[in-house]
């Protein structure tokens, strides 16, 4: 379906938006739903003020939106309590209808923990898609599966060289040379690198990201394909600590939450809350 050639853009796609609302929408906070002739759902939107925000569909002039309104049939929408509520429903309806016009929050995602516990003089990492009893500290959880593990394998490379520094990246343990960072994995921690760890994984402070650096700055590599590959590993942790860790840490603090750990079932309604 395409917008009437023989009219003005702006007058079709008006008529379009009035013919779908039927009735104006009340001025306050909500939901509201496009769906196309054969009553499928196209967008999902939230609003402060129903009224305002879809009848501003009637003159927008983005090409998206445009290209949307001439398959517009039936527009509904849902009056929620508040803007948060609102914020809250929406983030849901897109979850589970995946509309074709939303992209925010539409990706299934996975969600890790990562978790640590010491044994005799080793400390091991273990990476998980639940809390585990058996780990007395547990971070989390982290939304992105390429991310998450990306990061925790940067950081177990970065561990062992500062723990046991090696002229070469060909040196590392063969398990953190494969292209998928395993789930569990030991290595040595002197008590202050084990704070900056603990510290790193909360959010609080990515001090252990430039304490790696400096121990790096002080080594002497083979080759410079290594020294370009730890350059990289640093790089990778620090993404990760800016979209993990740190995102939580700031969630939390944000949104006054109590809890160390953010379950798995709220971190997207809880990341759509702070991005408002």
């Amino acid at each position: 379906m395409t917008l009437d050639l023989f009219e003005p853009a702006a007058v079709t796609q008006k008529e379009r938006v009035n013919t779908a609302m039927g009735e104006l929408p009340p001025h306050d906070p909500g939901v509201y739903t496009m769906y196309d002739k054969h009553d499928q759902v196209m967008y999902v939107g939230k609003a402060k003020d129903l009224q305002k925000r879809v009848t501003s569909y009637r003159y927008s002039k983005s090409k998206k939106t445009q290209q949307m309104v001439a398959h517009l049939e039936n527009i509904r929408w849902e009056v929620c309590n508040s803007e948060t509520d609102a914020i809250l429903l929406e983030n849901l309806l897109i979850r589970s209808l995946r509309p074709p016009y939303n992209h925010a929050n539409k990706k299934p995602e996975t969600y890790y923990y990562i978790s640590t516990v010491r044994k005799g003089n080793m400390r091991e990492f273990r990476l998980s898609m639940r809390v585990l009893d058996e780990y007395p500290r547990v971070y989390g959880c982290f939304k992105g599966h390429l991310k998450t593990r990306k990061g925790l394998g940067a950081l177990l490379k970065l561990l062992f060289l500062v723990n046991k520094p090696i002229e070469s990246a060909h040196y590392l343990p063969s398990q953190l040379l494969n292209r998928i960072t395993p789930q569990k994995f030991k290595l040595s921690l002197n008590q202050q690198t084990g704070v900056l760890v603990d510290q790193f994984l909360r959010g609080a402070s990515d001090q252990l990201a430039y304490h790696c650096e400096e121990k790096i700055m002080e080594m002497s590599f083979r080759d410079r394909f290594t020294e370009h590959y730890f350059d990289n590993e640093l790089e990778v942790l620090r993404v990760f600590f800016t979209l993990g860790p740190q995102r939580n840490f700031r969630m939390k603090k944000d949104l006054n939450l109590d809890s160390v750990l953010i379950n798995q079932d709220e971190i997207d309604d809880l990341m759509a809350l702070v991005s408002e």
